[in-house]
């Protein structure tokens, strides 16, 4: 099959990129010289008839994701978590422009949807996993409340982590589940479950079993994708925030995830991804844990593109670029371009969509 067709606005936008963006303005050494790491969590319709997950855990539809795709092939090269481990470890020489496709938590249309895309143009990529999630329907803390706050039949609720809302449109229950959700990642990770119950208590709804069966990926989905060139990386076992476990639990959740990777799929792998992945969310003392548990390459959500040479120095930290549901081509470009970031860094502040942990933190791309 050939690969799908792309508008004209979109197909116009490399012709245009190098005047409205600085591609050509650039020393050559800000592209070649750079990595750029794409984070995507979900690919899909996140207004699909009866969804009733965490919306802004989806961060391109398909046509989107395609669209981006298409561009990355044409304006960078692709590559995989292996080469870039290689180079990483034994000086094996990277591609001009390269660029590395992530994805974050293990969701199922990571396979079903993303990678059938990836794989028509030829684009490698990596899913960094939790693994207690794999191969049940044991929901996330946001996707959980997310169904909480849609299938409550109370327009009103008063809750210790955001107060009193009013739940008489849908629009005010996805904001609600959205600053719940934000509220839930502040309080120490021992407690974050208790809370979720309590509030399905006050929402009176109680999720059946299988409320979320399908939402992930199976192990032999991990299997079968792994077999087709996919590549899988750890996320820790539950997805907690690092930073707010003791440190012998933070040094299990890195080992367990990958003891349990290793089980699954009869080797080690390669790369680690850090749960919400902002500066504050893990220390020194977790990279060690990773390298400990014999990851080679770890990845945050601290904004990037970055330098080779930066990678080289932390390979433990390196930073990726969050791409979110209203990224637009320009505005994808800018990001691969790192113009986004310089132009947040120019005005004092991040912007929201470039900031670590945009997804499940600020909720802006949905």
């Amino acid at each position: 099959m050939n690969p799908p067709m792309i508008n004209e606005g979109i197909a116009s936008a490399p012709a245009r990129v190098p005047h409205e963006w600085g591609l050509k303005g650039l020393p050559t050494g800000h592209h070649n010289d750079c990595l750029r790491v794409l984070c995507y969590h979900r690919v899909g319709n996140p207004h699909s008839a009866g969804f009733k997950g965490f919306r802004p855990a989806f961060t391109a539809t398909a046509d989107q994701f395609t669209r981006q795709m298409q561009l990355v092939r044409r304006l960078f090269t692709p590559v995989s978590l292996q080469q870039l481990v290689l180079w990483l470890q034994e000086g094996k020489p990277l591609p001009r422009r390269p660029v590395l496709v992530t994805f974050d938590d293990g969701y199922r249309d990571n396979g079903d949807v993303a990678w059938p895309i990836m794989r028509e143009f030829g684009i490698p990529g990596v899913v960094f996993v939790a693994t207690d999630h794999i191969g049940t329907a044991k929901p996330f803390l946001w996707d959980f409340a997310a169904y909480c706050f849609q299938m409550s039949a109370l327009e009103r609720i008063a809750d210790p982590l955001i107060g009193e809302r009013n739940l008489s449109t849908m629009a005010a229950r996805h904001a609600s589940t959205a600053d719940w959700v934000a509220a839930a990642k502040r309080i120490p990770g021992s407690e974050r479950w208790t809370a979720a119950q309590a509030l399905a208590d006050r929402l009176d709804v109680s999720p059946p079993e299988n409320a979320f069966a399908g939402f992930y990926l199976g192990w032999d989905d991990v299997r079968r994708l792994s077999r087709d060139g996919l590549e899988f990386g750890g996320h820790t076992c539950t997805h907690p925030i690092l930073t707010q476990l003791p440190t012998a639990e933070a040094q299990d959740e890195i080992a367990g995830c990958q003891a349990r990777l290793t089980e699954e799929l009869g080797r080690s792998t390669l790369g680690f991804a850090y749960p919400n992945g902002s500066r504050s969310d893990y220390a020194v003392e977790h990279e060690e844990a990773v390298r400990n548990a014999g990851f080679a390459i770890a990845f945050t959500l601290e904004p990037g593109p970055l330098r080779l040479q930066e990678v080289r120095q932390r390979p433990m930290a390196v930073r990726r670029i969050y791409v979110g549901f209203h990224d637009n081509a320009p505005r994808f470009i800018a990001k691969l371009t790192g113009m986004s970031r310089l132009a947040a860094w120019a005005q004092g502040r991040g912007s929201r969509s470039d900031r670590a942990g945009t997804a499940y933190e600020n909720h802006d791309d949905v």
